[in-house]
């Protein structure tokens, strides 16, 4: 049983050399990264392509299942994430080389 779960735990963690995209600078950063990251890779907000209402709807939804957001500083997060992350989103995965 051990062995399962180390297995599937090495399946889910990154490659060795694996280089995760950076956020883009600009008001609300620090705030998506503390509340984002405890969760989440930039990787995975990087990919997302939604508006500030979908953004709004999530952000509400991950403050629900444990996010630490403080409420004056939701609507900043939202902002940084739908002006960087939105439909005219450009997110192209990093390519790793392996070995």
């Amino acid at each position: 049983m051990k062995f399962a779960i180390a297995l599937i735990l090495a399946a889910t963690l990154p490659t060795p050399g694996t280089q995760f995209k950076q956020l883009p600078n600009g008001k609300g950063k620090a705030e998506v990264e503390a509340a984002c990251y405890a969760c989440h890779s930039a990787d995975l907000l990087a990919q997302q392509r939604l508006n500030e209402k979908q953004w709004t709807a999530t952000v509400e939804k991950m403050m629900r299942w444990g996010a630490v957001v403080a409420p004056e500083k939701k609507d900043v997060v939202i902002q940084y994430l739908a002006k960087n992350f939105g439909p005219g989103n450009k997110f192209v995965p990093t390519k790793v080389k392996t070995q």
